[in-house]
């Protein structure tokens, strides 16, 4: 018995299915992106607006790894290059993060979290999880790791969350 077809994906269209409606509701980007706002609305909603979810990234990727370079944040938090860089600068601005040169080369740049930095992480460290467990909350316990797995392989990360 054949595989069924999304009708989000598009069919080849020499297959006579070129023609064939969209449906959003079943479209993983489409739903994915929506999910994506759900998900911004819920740590909003438990966050406040004093930390966006980049900066909390930040932080907590700071928090465990001091002196990480830009490309460290950038690959621990999937933030792109140039975003992290201006967002970086603000938050050097509001002094949450400490860059200096790194000693084993001066073109680059080691970032730190300050003491101000880590106040605000830790302000809003349960808030954050309580969001977490909000976005969560519609799976069944037994769906909810495996609903996490299972995008952390769209992304080619590790399935253990390594």
């Amino acid at each position: 018995m054949p595989a069924a077809r999304n009708p989000a994906i598009a069919q080849d269209p020499a297959d006579g299915a070129g023609d064939a409606p969209f449906n959003l509701q079943t479209a993983p980007g489409h739903l994915l992106r929506r999910n994506d706002q759900r998900a911004y609305e819920i740590f909003q909603k438990h966050v406040g607006n004093i930390v966006t979810r980049q900066q909390f990234a930040i932080l907590n990727a700071l928090r465990e790894t001091p002196g990480a370079s830009q490309k460290d944040l950038v690959d621990a938090t999937g933030i792109d290059k140039s975003t992290a860089m201006e967002m970086l600068g603000r938050m050097v601005a509001r002094n949450w993060v400490l860059r200096q040169r790194a000693p084993q080369d001066s073109r680059a740049w080691t970032l730190l979290l300050t003491d101000e930095g880590q106040r605000v992480l830790s302000a809003h460290l349960d808030s954050a999880s309580a969001a977490q467990q909000e976005i969560l909350h519609p799976l069944l316990p037994a769906e909810r790791e495996i609903f996490v797995a299972l995008l952390r392989k769209l992304l080619g990360l590790s399935p253990e969350g390594n």
